[in-house]
């Protein structure tokens, strides 16, 4: 299985494009990962198998800050939040699927405004898909 990738990997430690390539051999089913700047909508690292999954992490970079940041994730947010009063980065994980595919978004709570994002065809268990995305977390943000 060959991957589509963009960028260009640099010396010594793994470059965020081989990180994202590794964790894609981890979460079953998957045909691209990403890696979003929700500031800027910049998708900063981006590997693929598959063209559509691929094209389609390029147009949610640039859509998903008004979907994470805006008011209505917020307010879904603080209606499951326990703590009414803490302070919150927002979510950790949401899983939607979409034409077929099972789009898994994650994010640290040290780095809210970085979104990772695993496309996977939509027969896939999403339990699984988020337990194996969610792995890969520490390693992929190390290598920003």
């Amino acid at each position: 299985m060959q991957a589509l990738h963009k960028g260009t990997p640099t010396g010594g430690a793994l470059s965020l494009d081989e990180t994202l390539l590794a964790a894609m051999q981890s979460v079953p089913n998957c045909l691209a990962a990403g890696y979003i700047d929700m500031q800027t909508g910049f998708l900063l690292g981006l590997q693929g198998q598959d063209q559509d999954s691929m094209d389609a992490l390029e147009t949610l970079s640039t859509s998903v800050a008004n979907l994470i940041l805006g008011q209505g994730v917020r307010t879904f947010e603080e209606l499951l939040s326990d703590d009414k009063d803490a302070s919150s980065t927002g979510f950790g994980e949401i899983a939607i699927y979409s034409g077929g595919r099972l789009y898994v978004l994650l994010r640290r709570e040290d780095q809210p405004d970085h979104l990772i994002c695993f496309v996977s065809d939509g027969d896939t268990n999403v339990g699984l898909a988020l337990a194996k995305s969610a792995a890969n977390l520490n390693a992929i943000s190390a290598s920003v």
